[in-house]
């Protein structure tokens, strides 16, 4: 496995090359997580590329919305332009490094990025593939925006995760994670998109090398694998 970096903008990115692959997966997550399952590349025939740099109240938002952490800012909302970044400047300069075109193209995020990887994946009809590991989708709004944007067909499977102590928190817009990602699984299945659901043990921020490995061998092969902290 072949193994480059480089700049594009203010992102760093770091592409891991699977010999022969045919799939590239996109990931909004800085080197030090993606490195940790790197192997997977070979092992699944899929290139792996980590992203990191962006500024993620303002680049991963899908519309302004308040704070929710005293000393943070407010959600600015500058989700279009990091998408059209993504989509016309990062993509096309990850692929030209390929030996053949790619076939399919998937996005995964945890987080904010796992919110930020919907919302691009029900806007842009360039992805094949989506993850999102511990989404914030309790956003604001976000679960009727995606009642009222369904994915394109392009799409071929969805993966959702959370940890099951996500939803135990004082603040009353994050506590809503669990039942806005269980209600956008639903809407998801209603549309026919292939979409699989998996709690795991623990809270945000945990077991994140663990979480993303159960979503990259979802989206490579459409198989549930429970590692060690699935429940």
């Amino acid at each position: 496995m072949e193994t480059m970096t480089f700049q594009d903008g203010r992102l760093d990115v770091t592409l891991y090359k699977a010999p022969g692959a045919g799939r590239i997966l996109y990931i909004l997550e800085p080197e030090p997580v993606v490195g940790k399952v790197s192997h997977l590349a070979e092992e699944l025939s899929i290139h792996l590329v980590a992203i990191s740099g962006m500024d993620w109240n303002r680049d991963l938002s899908p519309w302004p919305a308040p704070k929710v952490f005293k000393g943070e800012e407010d959600f600015s909302g500058g989700a279009g332009p990091f998408m059209e970044q993504l989509e016309t400047s990062l993509f096309p300069k990850t692929e030209a490094l390929l030996d053949r075109p790619m076939e399919k193209r998937m996005l995964a995020g945890i987080s904010l990025s796992g919110l930020f990887t919907l919302y691009m994946a029900a806007l842009f009809h360039t992805l094949d593939g989506a993850a999102s590991i511990s989404g914030s989708l309790w956003f604001d709004g976000f679960t009727d925006f995606m009642g009222a944007h369904p994915l394109p067909e392009k799409i071929e499977r969805v993966y959702l995760s959370l940890g099951d102590r996500e939803k135990k928190t004082g603040n009353p817009r994050m506590a809503k994670v669990e039942s806005a990602t269980l209600e956008i699984e639903e809407i998801l299945k209603e549309e026919g998109v292939e979409t699989v659901f998996q709690m795991n043990k623990g809270n945000h921020f945990v077991y994140g090398a663990e979480r993303l490995e159960e979503a990259i061998r979802y989206l490579a092969e459409g198989k549930v694998w429970k590692g060690p902290h699935s429940l």
